[in-house]
């Protein structure tokens, strides 16, 4: 089913370079709406764990007193991704081949972040 969140997802999928796919999920890992044509298995996978992963390091923030962590990049060898907060409760993560524009990326995925969190709202 086609949601106004796939199309936000879409659009940033759309508008990256070398993007793979993409994942809106709450914090508890579970995909709220993906769009990652002939890897949606994948998308779901790294959402998943990556949204973890996310979760521990502003859990390891509150600790330390820092703040609210907006985003995280984790680069491998064959990809990048981008996980960034929609709000508390949301999450959303864009997946790039390695080597991609990532100022692009990142712009893309904060300007769909917002996009999410005002459709939610």
């Amino acid at each position: 089913m086609i949601t106004a969140f796939t199309g936000i997802l879409r659009r940033m999928v759309d508008k990256v370079p070398g993007a793979i796919g993409a994942i809106f999920a709450d914090w508890d890992g579970e995909a709220v709406d993906s769009f990652a044509p002939g890897v949606k298995e994948d998308m779901l996978m790294l959402g998943a764990h990556y949204g973890v992963i996310l979760n521990h390091v502003q859990s390891a923030l509150h600790l330390s007193h820092f703040g609210e962590a907006e985003e995280i990049i984790v680069q491998h060898k064959k990809i990048d991704l981008i996980v960034r907060a929609v709000d508390q409760h949301y999450y959303v993560v864009l997946a790039v081949r390695a080597g991609s524009h990532l100022a692009t990326a990142l712009r893309e995925t904060h300007a769909a972040a917002s996009a999410l969190r005002a459709e939610m709202y």
